[in-house]
């Protein structure tokens, strides 16, 4: 038989000899006062060890799973975060490509076309999960999660909300556009560089142990 159980057998045991004595004290009415007394001070106590008792098993247990949901919260944050430096360095990288692709040597006008609306799309997404994160992120402290450096974690967010806005107006110009495709891609090309470096820089900063990023 567990410990919870005995304290479970114990408790209506114990509400048991109450009721017996009450039921005395009704019989014996005249002289039961003081029994009373006894009686209720004694239901009062029981009482509330039994709520002291039940709110620390609660607490017992209560406060590992809060522990190991924010610790997972935690991890699924960093995980996060990685992926989406690595979409960055991809999608950066065939940005820059498409840009500088000499239009006499592009190939099939429409396949072309359909390859740069295909990373413009790309870029969307980018930018709505860097938005999704943001929003992770500001859900951390209901959780009791508190990074130790807010800035650190903004200038990540930020860092990747500029890249993609640069991605965007470098293919804003349309890849039929083949006049000035290539003036476009001189004014992009160092830009989308400069960006992403910002992003490489910005998530150097959070390589850290657990222990130094968060405050629990």
């Amino acid at each position: 038989m567990n410990k919870t159980n005995k304290i479970l057998i114990l408790s209506v045991s114990s509400l048991y000899i109450v009721g017996t004595l009450v039921m005395l004290k009704v019989l014996f009415n005249d002289g039961g006062k003081m029994i009373t007394d006894w009686i209720s001070a004694f239901s009062n106590a029981l009482m509330a060890g039994a709520a002291v008792y039940a709110a620390s098993k609660a607490k017992d247990w209560l406060s590992p799973k809060l522990n190991e949901r924010k610790f997972k919260f935690a991890d699924e944050l960093i995980d996060y975060f990685c992926k989406l430096q690595e979409e960055a360095f991809y999608l950066h990288s065939d940005a820059k490509q498409i840009i500088n692709t000499d239009p006499d040597i592009q190939g099939d006008d429409k396949a072309f076309s359909v390859h740069w609306n295909a990373i413009s799309k790309r870029d969307i997404e980018y930018r709505k999960n860097t938005i999704n994160l943001r929003t992770t992120l500001e859900r951390m402290e209901l959780w009791g999660l508190e990074p130790k450096n807010k800035e650190e974690f903004k200038a990540i967010i930020d860092s990747h909300l500029t890249l993609s806005f640069t991605i965007e107006n470098a293919l804003s110009v349309g890849a039929d556009e083949k006049r000035f495709r290539m003036q476009n891609s001189f004014e992009y090309d160092r830009q989308i560089s400069e960006k992403y470096k910002s992003v490489r820089a910005s998530h150097n900063k959070i390589m850290k142990h657990y222990s130094k990023l968060f405050v629990d």
